[in-house]
């Protein structure tokens, strides 16, 4: 009930701010009348639309107003380009999550939060933050004996907001998909649970916190790499404790120049770090836009905010190796082979003309040169060949090719030439010798093994199924030919001719048999039962003769 309440009263600030820009018609032609009248939203409202702006700009505006939930959901689509129009695609881009800071009392969220004296642990707390979203306030401090640390308090009731949100934007989804082939073919439903997934995970610093701690067990060996400390003991599902990190953004050449920087080496290595987070851990950053990158003097890069991450099961992982391998090849044929076991689902009408159309996207490739290849627009028309054939892949897919996206345009603010393909070549070389080595081949070998036993004991168990089906006689086969109903009618009805026909020539014959037996009473000399059998015959041939011509 207290759900409904929320979800309610979300619904109503929803309507609102569509009618204030202009989007009334939108709300009718969807049907959201069927979640709250809105008639009522409508009268609540009192703006004036905001007409003057463009349709893509009112959109982006109203979803930066509508706040977290809805800002992310448009950063989600802000690489997209085979699924919607540039111009929207550009505004979704500067999706901005920037909110009022409100005013708290950090030591008292503090002692209330981790019930702890917070001048215990900590020697100064900023009173205000120095960075502000919709889902949390950042705050600097100083550890007791220790270094500069950051908090991340989790604003209050956002997580009630969220909750209603995600009500409405499934109802909301039910009924476009309905109505909408459009949002039917781009799987909204489908595309929406994975988004609530991430945004819930998002929404705890617990997870994080863990997070970071993966994050740095991958990199723990690796030196161009700054991994910051969590503090658990200063953390749980609201605030989150982590080491301060001094540094510029990746994106900033004066500063890197100023730290005497080659920014060259600083691009390739935020690329290759990347690289090494997909192709080698299977658990890579989400979301490594130029302000979750910062470099230290000393060189190392540095990622920050761990709330979302991408993850690959070892046999995802497997396929997209796979997969970049037969892509770095021009394979196309392997390369449908390999999306097909990577898809959640696809519909590939013709499976020819998907060949034809990578081979052709492939010679596109080779005449152009790898300065010049832009990989946004890349893997943009990539994405259109798979939309085309309503293939939808695993979320942790489009968040590594946004990813890609993101750090190439990063590598090309610092070095206009640098090029992703080029610095995948190494990789795909090491994936092809690991998958050749001794080790490798003996863990196959294994796992055929394993499925050759498994296929042994499960086998018997199948053909003793079948064996006693058949002594039961419980094992049907059912086969259909296409035709076949019509030739059964067909044979029907010859069928019930013939015995007619067989019928009343024994009645024809027997009407003869009495005309020679001579036997009384008689008509006109002939006997009256002759004469009632060859008048059945004759009335019965006529029915057949014409029965059969219609």
């Amino acid at each position: 009930m207290e759900n409904q309440k929320k979800k309610f009263k979300r619904t109503i600030s929803l309507i609102r701010i569509f009618v204030k820009y202009g989007f009334e018609e939108l709300l009718i032609r969807s049907n959201i009348k069927s979640l709250l009248p809105l008639e009522y939203a409508v009268e609540q409202a009192h703006v004036e639309p905001e007409l003057s702006l463009s349709v893509y700009e009112r959109i982006r505006m109203a979803l930066e107003e509508l706040g977290p939930t809805y800002v992310k959901f448009g950063q989600a689509f802000s690489s997209r380009e085979d699924l919607l129009p540039k111009e929207m695609i550009l505004e979704l881009q500067k999706l901005q999550d920037k909110v009022e800071p409100e005013i708290l009392d950090v030591e008292a969220v503090l002692e209330d939060e981790l019930n702890i004296r917070a001048k215990e642990h900590f020697e100064w707390i900023d009173k205000a933050p120095f960075a502000s979203a919709s889902i949390s306030q950042v705050y600097r401090a100083k550890l007791k004996e220790g270094p500069v640390v950051i908090l991340k308090l989790k604003r209050a009731g956002i997580q009630d907001v969220v909750a209603a949100d995600m009500l409405i934007m499934k109802d909301v989804a039910k009924l476009l998909s309905s109505y909408s082939e459009l949002f039917r073919k781009i799987n909204l439903k489908e595309v929406l649970a994975a988004f609530e997934q991430s945004i819930f995970l998002e929404l705890s610093f617990r997870n994080e916190a863990a997070n970071i701690e993966k994050f740095n067990q991958n990199f723990k060996n690796e030196r161009t790499i700054y991994l910051p400390k969590v503090y658990r003991e200063l953390c749980n599902d609201n605030i989150l404790c982590m080491e301060f990190i001094e540094g510029v953004k990746i994106t900033d050449k004066q500063g890197l120049l100023s730290f005497q920087l080659d920014l060259e080496v600083v691009a390739s290595r935020g690329l290759d770090l990347y690289l090494k987070q997909v192709l080698e851990y299977g658990f890579f950053h989400a979301d490594p836009h130029p302000g979750n990158l910062l470099v230290l003097k000393s060189g190392q890069i540095a990622f920050i905010d761990f709330g979302a991450m991408g993850s690959m099961m070892p046999a995802e992982k497997e396929l997209l190796e796979d997969f970049i391998s037969h892509f770095i090849a021009q394979d196309a044929r392997r390369l449908i082979v390999v999306i097909k076991k990577l898809a959640i689902r696809f519909n590939i009408a013709d499976e020819q003309k998907l060949e034809k159309d990578i081979l052709h996207f492939f010679s596109l490739l080779d005449g152009t040169s790898l300065e010049e290849i832009d990989m946004k627009a890349f893997l943009s028309r990539f994405s259109v060949i798979m939309n085309e054939n309503e293939i939808l892949m695993p979320p942790h897919l489009y968040l590594l090719v946004r990813g890609i996206v993101l750090l190439e345009g990063i590598g090309r603010t610092l070095v206009p030439d640098l090029n992703v393909i080029a610095r995948l070549r190494p990789y795909v070389l090491k994936i092809a010798l690991r998958k050749l080595s001794p080790e490798q081949l003996k863990i196959d070998g294994i796992k055929l093994l394993r499925t050759l036993n498994h296929a042994m004991k499960t086998v018997p168990d199948d053909l003793q199924s079948i064996i006693g089906k058949l002594d039961r006689g419980d094992l049907k086969i059912i086969q259909e030919v296409q035709g076949l109903s019509g030739l059964q009618r067909q044979l029907a009805r010859t069928s019930s001719r013939l015995i007619l026909a067989i019928v009343f020539c024994a009645l024809f014959i027997g009407s003869a048999v009495l005309v020679d037996a001579d036997k009384a009473p008689k008509f006109n000399g002939i006997p009256v039962l002759a004469l009632a059998g060859f008048s059945i015959c004759f009335i019965a041939g006529l029915f057949l003769i014409f029965s059969k011509r219609g």
